[in-house]
């Protein structure tokens, strides 16, 4: 009677055992679609990010372009996980590492390729010649 009630224990412990390694297979195969899924928000959230910088910029070069000598204005951003930033002639470049936005400035602008994972400080100025801007970052 005793070795009844053990195997049929054992069996029990079995059939357990068999349900947590299926709900662990189940588990490993959504791991990778959840990965791809915050993955991809990081990247969009970056996206968004470059069009509303290059979206701001192209505003106050409009604004700039009407006020006088000495106007300057400081703008902060915080991407997700990285924006690009880089000038080709008159031409800035803000990009993820999916898609980029470009600004039109006036006058060239020399601001080598870099490449921002925390804060972006712009800061915009006005001088005898035009608008000018200034990248950095920390």
């Amino acid at each position: 009677m005793g070795g009844i009630f053990l195997i049929e224990r054992a069996q029990s412990s079995l059939e357990y055992l068999l349900l947590l390694a299926a709900f662990f297979a189940v588990l490993a195969t959504f791991v990778p679609v959840i990965a791809n899924i915050s993955t991809g928000f990081l990247g969009a959230s970056d996206d968004f990010l470059a069009k509303r910088i290059a979206q701001d910029l192209n505003e106050q070069i409009s604004l700039f372009n009407s006020l006088g000598e000495g106007t300057k204005k400081s703008f902060e951003y915080s991407p997700v996980s990285k924006i690009i930033i880089y000038s080709q002639g008159n031409d800035l470049v803000i990009g993820s590492e999916r898609k980029q936005f470009v600004t039109n400035f006036p006058l060239p602008q020399i601001i080598p390729k870099q490449e921002f994972k925390s804060k972006i400080l712009l800061n915009l100025f006005k001088d005898v010649k035009g608008v000018q801007i200034f990248v950095s970052g920390s």
